[in-house]
């Protein structure tokens, strides 16, 4: 407990003492008198002198009580907020002690005295004193009870501004953001001389300490949104190590942020509130500045059927758009831009980028509350070479403005040529048809142009790099210099599918020529025993969706039954561990064994099948080993269709990728220049310079949404190349923290929640100065003026 004026507490001990000088001073006189009958009239004044003794005594220790309590009040005690509960209990104890010791008094100073009762009294009067200084030395000795009083007092301050892009949310002609620098600056304005400020964002820069009060307030200038930050723990827990270091008593924690649960999300609690615990002397303040209510739209990610199509190709773009709040009709609409030589370009240290487009797709959506609406287009008009960017994007006015655009790009290319390869005793129809249908192969909208050849033939093959991909449909054993060829085809960019059925068995186990070293490399490792399962109840099992191939199958998985699709033998694999060469399985059985593995090898990759996909409904010789191809074949032709696009995309998976990642693409030195200037979608970045390595170009500063642009010379004509980068569906998800999620990471009643300045200064003021006991003095000493008042009338009415 603290005092702020502990003189005047001084004074008020000496004022006590004035009504018991006035006792003794005003105690009248005995005055000897002569009457008869003395004996009964001593006996009459001894009883009345005993009960006026106590009405004195009663009097003189209610107005020392009163004069003391006014000096209390006067001295200003104070007690740490946290403390303030303790404090009550210990002064309900007193009382009560205060109490015991009265009616202890009384009963002692009685002329028949009951000891029995005077010792159970003063056994409770002891225990309360016992009790009661035990604990007057705890909360005195407490590290928040040392920190309160001078609310002048220097303050070491760490302010957390949350500047994620969900703080763009616009209310009231102010968005999150500015609300927060507002409150940024008003709070380092608040902060008493030679304090410390730490002004960290969520933007992932390290903390320090600002030099002076005008440094921290160009650093809160200075903020802007960030789209691959931090979470606030994670800044919390890197800017509390510093404050902690700070040599200043007073340690306090403001946390300005929209309270979005994205905020908080992906992080752990405990290590945070640990790390708080270990601290109970720092305040923590929570400024909300979020809207407790919002309403937005916004547009998923998106879904491009193809990243590379033909010159005559069709490409599909589907999203969703989600509605936070009321029922309300919005319209979307693509754009495609179009080439504009030379731009992109620099003039006037002003970034120039095409404007143009193909004429854009418009489509109006009825959308309920709280809900979503799926959106497709479809664009198939005759292009040239080369890479397009496009966009889909929301009209209409919007709180959250960032999540109503989408970016994509997509790249138009020569016609891919695969190889299809096959022993006699499989039929590649299934493949054929899938990878060019006569229809579009008529009408020269096929994606693909397709080869078939036996595996006797197809040995006898010199070159393999005319071909953008090759398929080895249940191929039959192969000597080590054809898997060397083919290990090699990989490394230089090219995209081999296997899948391997009964041709790779003898005698129930895997044939020699599939254990050699470059089979095994080519393979992504050993093959084992088969797996027999009589039973119709072992199927593919897709658990995550993520991976290029299941393109087509993700937002169907309701429609895609592979219950009824049932897989009777398949190949057992141990996968290759090798760290130079990455590989994952993709697809398994529901049994857990792998159905599908990924390897990469170079520029190229592999994708390796347990099961064949050339199993029609009955064979003639042999067990069957699968229905994928048997009936209705949707399932199949769907994950086909996304390991045929998949393996001769090459590095269009870096054509579309998201804040935070790194694209890569491939660069034939023999097609393309070796450096690059690249311009960011961002306005305030300038061109930069890329340069490839390796054939590879890699671009990791992506921080920004939107389109990123490659420009390049080669033989005196410019090279346009690039990919689209995009915010995340959560980055702008408005969902509020509830209350129990933010009390795991700042503790129940461990921190202040404010939506107001003056809610803050307030709480600065209860938490630096402490909770006063005036109010409780007062309203004491009121008590004990009426109780005086009416003994004092009582006692003297005769």
């Amino acid at each position: 407990m603290t005092w702020a004026n502990l003189a005047i507490l001084g004074v008020g001990a000496a004022l006590v003492s004035v009504p018991v000088i006035l006792h003794f001073l005003m105690q009248p006189k005995p005055k000897e008198m002569l009457f008869p009958a003395m004996r009964f009239l001593k006996e009459r004044r001894e009883s009345n002198r005993s009960r006026m003794r106590i009405r004195h005594f009663l009097l003189l220790l209610l107005r020392c009580l009163l004069i003391g309590l006014v000096a209390v009040a006067l001295a200003g005690p104070s007690v740490a907020s946290s403390d303030f509960g303790n404090w009550l209990t210990l002064g309900g104890i007193g009382f009560s002690g205060l109490v015991v010791a009265t009616i202890l008094l009384f009963s002692f100073f009685r002329q028949t005295k009951n000891w029995l009762l005077i010792g159970i009294l003063g056994a409770l009067f002891l225990g309360h004193l016992i009790y009661g200084s035990w604990a007057t030395s705890k909360l005195l000795g407490s590290e928040s009870a040392q920190l309160i009083g001078d609310d002048q007092a220097p303050v070491a301050a760490l302010i957390v501004i949350d500047t994620s892009p969900r703080m763009e949310f616009l209310n009231e002609n102010n968005t999150g953001l500015e609300k927060a620098m507002e409150a940024g600056q008003w709070l380092v304005s608040q902060f008493p001389v030679d304090s410390q400020v730490c002004v960290l964002a969520t933007d992932n820069d390290r903390p320090f300490f600002s030099v002076d009060v005008a440094a921290a307030t160009r650093r809160i200038k200075t903020l802007e949104t960030n789209f691959s930050g931090s979470s606030i723990p994670a800044a919390l827990l890197d800017g509390i190590q510093i404050l902690n270091k700070a040599p200043q008593e007073r340690k306090e924690i403001y946390i300005v942020t929209d309270l979005t649960r994205e905020s908080w999300a992906g992080e752990n609690p405990k290590p945070l509130a640990k790390l708080l615990d270990q601290s109970p002397g720092t305040s923590v303040f929570v400024f909300d500045v979020g809207v407790e209510n919002p309403t937005n739209m916004a547009l998923t990610q998106l879904n491009l059927s193809d990243v590379e199509i033909s010159t005559n190709g069709r490409m599909s773009i589907s999203t969703e758009v989600q509605r936070l709040g009321p029922a309300t009709q919005r319209t979307v609409k693509m754009l495609i831009e179009r080439h504009e030589p030379p731009l992109p370009v620099v003039r006037d240290e002003q970034n120039v980028f095409p404007t143009a487009t193909f004429d854009g797709q418009m489509v109006t959506k009825d959308i309920r509350e709280n809900s979503s609406v799926p959106v497709k287009f479809t664009f198939s008009q005759p292009l040239e070479l080369g890479v397009y960017h496009g966009r889909v994007e929301v009209e209409g006015q919007d709180g959250l403005a960032i999540d109503n655009q989408r970016f994509f790009t997509f790249r138009v290319g020569a016609t891919k040529r695969a190889l299809i390869v096959h022993p006699t005793n499989v039929y590649p129809r299934i493949i054929e048809s899938l990878l060019a249908p006569r229809d579009k192969v008529e009408a020269g909208t096929a994606k693909y142009e397709s080869e078939t050849t036996t595996q006797t033939e197809f040995l006898r093959f010199e070159n393999l790099s005319n071909y953008d991909a090759i398929y080895l449909l249940d191929p039959q054993p192969m000597a080590e210099p054809i898997w060397e060829r083919l290990e090699s085809y990989v490394r230089e960019g090219g995209g081999l599918g296997i899948f391997l059925g009964h041709n790779a068995a003898e005698g129930g186990v895997a044939d020699a020529g599939f254990a050699t070293p470059t089979a095994k490399r080519v393979l992504s490792g050993t093959l084992e025993q088969q797996w027999f399962n009589e039973e119709p109840d072992l199927f593919l099992s897709p658990k995550e969706l993520t991976h290029p191939i299941f393109n087509s199958i993700r937002g169907n998985e309701t429609t895609v039954l592979w219950n009824r699709f049932p897989v009777f033998i398949h190949w057992g694999f141990l996968p290759d561990e090798d760290d130079k060469l990455p590989t994952q399985t993709l697809l398994r059985f529901g049994n857990r064994e792998p159905a599908l593995i990924e390897r990469t090898i170079g520029a190229g990759r592999i994708l390796v099948m347990t099961t064949p996909i050339t199993e029609y409904s009955s064979v003639e010789g042999r067990p069957i080993w699968n229905l994928l191809i048997s009936g209705n074949m949707v399932p199949s032709y769907l994950l086909l269709e996304g390991i045929a696009s998949y393996l001769v995309q090459g590095d269009a998976e870096s054509l579309n990728v998201g804040i935070g990642q790194i694209a890569t693409l491939n660069n034939d030195l023999r097609e393309f220049p070796e450096n690059y200037q690249a311009f960011s979608p961002d306005p305030g970045k300038p061109p930069t310079r890329v340069n490839a390595v390796d054939g590879k170009l890699r671009y990791r500063f992506i921080d920004f949404p939107g389109h990123y642009r490659l420009k390049g010379v080669m033989d005196q004509t410019v090279v346009l190349r690039g990919f689209s980068a995009n915010i995340g569906s959560a980055v702008t998800d408005l969902t509020r923290i509830e209350p129990d999620q933010l009390d795991a990471f700042l503790g129940a009643e461990r921190y202040k929640l404010a939506r107001q300045r003056d809610e803050i200064q307030r709480q600065q003021g209860a938490t630096r100065r402490g909770q006063e006991f005036y109010p409780l003095v007062v309203l004491m000493m009121l008590i004990v003026m009426a109780v005086e008042y009416l003994m004092s009338n009582r006692f003297y009415r005769s």
